[in-house]
């Protein structure tokens, strides 16, 4: 893992090897960083070379045969809790919501320049969200159905609205309470009573409440 000046290790997962290859070979170009191309075959075992350590894991979601959820379990035990940025060829919403909704990072279009995954991978590193436009715009022009417009920040204290956002930035409970020196059992409540005054529910409301107000 990353710490104090050593270079940022990233992962690059991809079906395809020359994509990957070719994504790896531009990112090591940049100062600081340095990139592994990992060929992917849509399921992952315990001795897969995802296994790392790595800061961040690029890949695209469609390329796992398995559910969103299952995925990011099974890449973050086995990369050591690796930050992730999602790509997709696709240019549906749904994907990337369901990637925000467990945590991830940044989602881009494979289309993307080089340019907006390397914003992309300085925000993740910062703590940011990073989502490509053309699905924040779909994100935000089509709001969950399964419940009302959020209602405005104010009345949130101070825990609650850190809390909020560092959730939407796909940070876990333990490392919130972490950084607050407070339980997660602690931290889960401030996002229960932030969630309550905000009439939202869940990360993928927490994560497009948080775009609509620009926390991140």
């Amino acid at each position: 893992m990353q710490t104090g000046m050593t270079c940022l290790d990233i992962a690059i997962l991809d079906r395809n090897p020359l994509l990957a290859d070719g994504m790896a070979a531009l990112l090591e170009r940049q100062h600081g960083t340095r990139a592994v191309a990992l060929r992917v075959t849509g399921t992952l075992e315990p001795e897969d070379p995802v296994s790392g350590p790595f800061d961040i894991l690029v890949l695209d979601p469609a390329d796992f045969a398995l559910p969103v959820p299952a995925m990011v379990a099974q890449l973050r035990a086995l990369s050591g809790g690796a930050r992730m940025i999602g790509y997709s060829a696709s240019d549906s919403s749904a994907l990337a919501r369901a990637c925000l909704a467990e945590g991830f990072r940044a989602f881009l279009s494979k289309t993307a320049s080089l340019d907006a995954l390397q914003t992309a991978i300085a925000a993740v590193q910062s703590g940011a969200l990073y989502l490509d436009p053309r699905y924040a715009d779909a994100i935000l022009a089509t709001p969950s159905v399964t419940s009302p417009p959020p209602a405005p920040a104010r009345g949130l204290t101070e825990r609650e609205a850190y809390v909020l956002k560092s959730v939407a930035r796909g940070k876990s409970l333990k490392e919130i309470g972490y950084e607050l020196a407070l339980s997660s059992k602690t931290v889960e409540t401030y996002k229960a009573r932030g969630t309550s005054k905000l009439n939202i529910s869940g990360r993928r409301e927490i994560v497009e409440y948080a775009i609509r107000s620009g926390w991140v």
